[in-house]
């Protein structure tokens, strides 16, 4: 049969246990003190008053004695006397009679002695009734020969029987008192061991009790942290191996459980929030994109005879000798045809810095020498295998001149800075126009980041919007530049046409 250790007792074994203990020292103190006073202490006792009796006897005795020595014979008072003798002997009658002296308990000396007092005591008290009957009778003479010849004797005996056993009673005490210590020595060790078991037993249950608890508060502290949503606490601990172990290990694996349930469901509620995010910008930017396409069937205007016209216009002054114009008009040609005819979400990069190429063209006809255009293109970029969202740039270029470089009356310049780090594509637009506030900056990014479009800087808006859409790592940042103007940065990972046709097939 497997024995039960301490741990892998029941609490309900372990308080009975502990109690059990406490209640068998308190017990064994109780019958060890009562059996102490029954053999040692009350024996010690006995002896005590025993001499003491013998002692009181004595001194009555001597007392006596002493009465009768210095009496005076022919003119003492005979009823003083009397009265001192009777008060005497009768306190030592007394004594006498309360003196016990049990066989075996006593030396033999001891027994004789209190014998030959026991018998002496008895004729010595028949003097004195003599001595008192002659008193009574006026026969002093008497009286004095009655004391001098036999009481006084006898009265000498008795008093030197009395110091005897006194003498020899204190001896057998000696005795029977060292062994008493030595027996009351031993019940004092098992005093003292039982004492000891009751004090281990009592700390031992104390510090059980208080590890106990301090378990039942832990889970107390936790079951409240939880009640409250805060499932990010330390375990409780669980080491214990009773069921308070058993109920922490539990405990424990609930909360456990609970938190990664309730981590799946924010995990979810977050994707399901960020999903409905993308739908509305989507939703959003196609409706924007309905609209413009309305606003295009409004004019009037159909793309093919808008196409068809330009090219008229353009062999025409290619006819008169216009270079310029023939130019100009193949770059407003090629700009419409990218603006109304693209309908890809992504485009080779070389198609949007050729439409650039194209607005700049466009712009420049307008204004001349007062706007410039600096392009700073990677070398490591293949532009016509890098694949970007369609309209990416260009609105930046365009707001750069338009809101930057346009309202100075000396014009600027627009820098376009495309580079390749490690597995990222960084765009970064400046302009060294009028720039922007610090405070501005803050509202236009708040603005950027809105469902509903603001109602200036549609271009910007809709670029942050297509970097939303296109993916959790793309990013644009605008800065004010300490030299003047404004450069606007994005960030997005580099993708190539193999990868995009390799999703469209796993699609």
């Amino acid at each position: 049969m497997k024995r039960l250790g301490w741990h892998s007792m029941s609490l309900s074994r372990r308080v009975l246990l502990l109690l059990t203990l406490v209640l068998v020292s308190a017990a064994v103190q109780i019958s060890i003190a009562q059996i102490q006073n029954l053999h040692v202490f009350r024996p010690m006792e006995e002896n005590a008053e025993q001499i003491q009796t013998i002692s009181q006897f004595l001194h009555e005795t001597e007392k006596c004695i002493g009465t009768l020595e210095e009496y005076h014979w022919e003119y003492g008072d005979p009823d003083a006397l009397n009265e001192e003798v009777r008060s005497s002997m009768k306190a030592a009658s007394d004594h006498l009679s309360s003196l016990k002296f049990r066989d075996g308990a006593v030396s033999e000396n001891t027994l004789l002695l209190f014998h030959a007092v026991r018998t002496t005591y008895p004729f010595y008290v028949e003097r004195l009734d003599e001595i008192r009957q002659a008193l009574e009778n006026n026969d002093k003479s008497a009286a004095s020969r009655i004391y001098y010849d036999t009481a006084s004797p006898c009265g000498q005996y008795l008093a030197q029987y009395s110091r005897e056993l006194l003498e020899q009673t204190i001896l057998d005490s000696h005795d029977e008192v060292f062994s008493l210590t030595s027996t009351s020595k031993k019940y004092n060790a098992l005093h003292l061991a039982s004492s000891l078991a009751a004090l281990l037993a009592t700390v031992v249950l104390a510090l059980w009790l208080r590890s106990l608890l301090v378990s039942i508060s832990q889970l107390s502290k936790a079951s409240r942290n939880i009640s409250e949503g805060n499932f990010d606490i330390p375990d409780v601990d669980d080491r214990r191996q009773d069921e308070m172990g058993r109920l922490a290990s539990t405990f424990n694996e609930m909360k456990q459980s609970m938190k990664g349930q309730m981590d799946l469901l924010r995990e979810k509620g977050e994707m399901e929030r960020k999903l409905r995010i993308k739908e509305t910008e989507a939703l959003e930017l196609q409706n924007r994109v309905d609209a413009g396409k309305l606003q295009l069937l409004r004019s009037q205007i159909h793309p093919h005879f808008l196409f068809n016209t330009l090219n008229v216009i353009s062999y025409r002054a290619k006819r008169e000798n216009a270079p310029e114009t023939v130019e100009l008009l193949g770059s407003l040609s090629r700009f419409f045809r990218y603006t109304l005819g693209s309908n890809d979400a992504y485009v080779p990069l070389s198609k949007e810095v050729q439409t650039i190429r194209d607005f700049y063209a466009i712009y420049h006809a307008r204004f001349a020498d007062r706007i410039r255009m600096d392009w700073h293109i990677d070398p490591e970029i293949e532009l016509t295998e890098t694949m970007i969202p369609s309209f990416l740039i260009q609105p930046l270029v365009e707001n750069a001149f338009y809101h930057g470089v346009a309202p100075k009356e000396e014009g600027g310049t627009v820098s376009v800075d495309i580079r390749k780090a490690g597995e990222e594509l960084r765009v970064s637009v400046s302009d060294d126009g009028v720039g922007i506030s610090p405070e501005v900056i803050r509202r236009l990014e708040e603005h950027l980041q809105q469902q509903s479009p603001p109602d200036e800087h549609i271009g910007l808006y809709n670029v942050a919007a297509r970097l939303r859409l296109a993916g959790e790592g793309n990013r644009l940042s605008i800065e004010d530049r300490p030299e003047g103007g404004t450069t606007v940065s994005i960030r997005m990972p580099l993708i190539s046409a193999a990868d995009m046709s390799e999703a469209e097939g796993e699609a």
